[in-house]
């Protein structure tokens, strides 16, 4: 691993770590004056809008093919309608702080449904990892009450569910456009499912841009440049190069984060079980790295598969890791879905 790609991964990983741990108040803040869904809208066609200028400006935007907008139009709707619509939904009955520890969900579903991919269960040292992350979310909640009924509980859950589906979609739907334009693609999607949603009830008809408050407006901004064009456009270009358990584990940062935050704007108290919490949840971070080994591999693998599809990375994969019969299996299921989507 070279010292730039060292900072990078450090820097991206800082990006979702510090930018989505604030993402939940600033999406608090926002629905206050915004209906949930065009909080969304406005949040995911902001940073498409950024990310597609940027790209143009360094004229390396590129043509996609209908299979990739098919891609990003699924993986869009699963992660900004089927996530960040039901978040913010919640967000407007629970607190920024609960609604963080409900997405430490996210790695649970991820390990699981790669587990059932791969056939292969998660590593010791990964169930050690989601086990502290747990530990750690249990020591925040424990004795407190919530607020919401069950059926905001369930919605949050489920949209954590829709998260790690989109991020499967992204990790194995590879790609061979730049990580920025993939980013954009999935944000426009996304925003274009969102304002349906958002026409379809009725949340136009019912708000008045001017009604909206700077605190709002500065709240919305920062979701669109922090949280969406430096968060997920660092949070796209990790899945390719680090394990999907290792990127999870911002799904355990976030809530100290989200906490922290609450408390220092007089929204919540930071005790001593927090800092406890904290210590768990680094203990999670840590365990949840690969050794030096897996990580040299891994990233000579990233480094030489970089560019090209999943179609053609799995099998290539297959023949040099352990369990090939398998990767090669589902290498060999989603080759006849790419050439099905490549027919529309």
């Amino acid at each position: 691993m070279t010292t730039s790609f060292r900072a990078r991964l450090i820097g991206a990983f800082a990006a979702i770590y510090l930018m989505w741990g604030g993402t939940f108040l600033a999406i608090r803040y926002a629905v206050a004056d915004i209906p949930p869904l065009m909080t969304m809208v406005l949040r995911c066609a902001g940073g498409a809008a950024v990310l597609f200028a940027w790209l143009a400006w360094r004229g390396t935007l590129e043509r996609p093919s209908r299979a990739q907008w098919l891609t990003a139009g699924v993986a869009g709707a699963f992660l900004f309608l089927g996530c960040h619509g039901l978040l913010a939904w919640a967000e407007q009955r629970v607190s920024s702080g609960e609604a963080a520890l409900f997405m430490t969900a996210i790695p649970l579903w991820l390990i699981a449904l790669e587990s059932v991919l791969l056939r292969r269960p998660p590593s010791r040292r990964v169930m050690l990892s989601l086990l502290l992350g747990v530990a750690g979310v249990a020591v925040l909640t424990w004795g407190e009450g919530w607020s919401g009924g069950i059926a905001v509980r369930a919605v949050l859950i489920v949209s954590a569910l829709f998260w790690a589906v989109g991020t499967l979609i992204i990790r194995r739907a590879g790609t061979p456009l730049p990580a920025a334009q993939s980013t954009a693609m999935q944000l426009g999607a996304g925003a274009l499912v969102l304002l349906a949603a958002s026409v379809a009830v009725g949340e136009p008809a019912g708000w008045s841009p001017a009604a909206v408050t700077p605190r709002a407006s500065l709240a919305l901004v920062f979701l669109i440049i922090g949280g969406t064009v430096l968060g997920f456009g660092a949070y796209t270009w990790l899945l390719r190069v680090t394990s999907a358990a290792a990127v999870s584990t911002y799904a355990f940062v976030n809530p100290v984060i989200a906490l922290g935050l609450a408390w220092a704007v007089g929204d919540g108290d930071l005790s001593p079980r927090t800092w406890v919490a904290a210590m768990l949840v680094v203990g999670a971070v840590v365990f949840a790295r690969e050794n030096k080994g897996a990580s040299k591999k891994g990233g000579e693998e990233s480094a030489e598969l970089e560019g090209t599809t999943l179609e053609r990375a799995i099998p290539e994969l297959a023949k040099r890791r352990s369990g090939g019969i398998a990767v090669a299996l589902f290498g060999g299921a989603l080759r006849r879905l790419g050439r099905r989507a490549a027919a529309y």
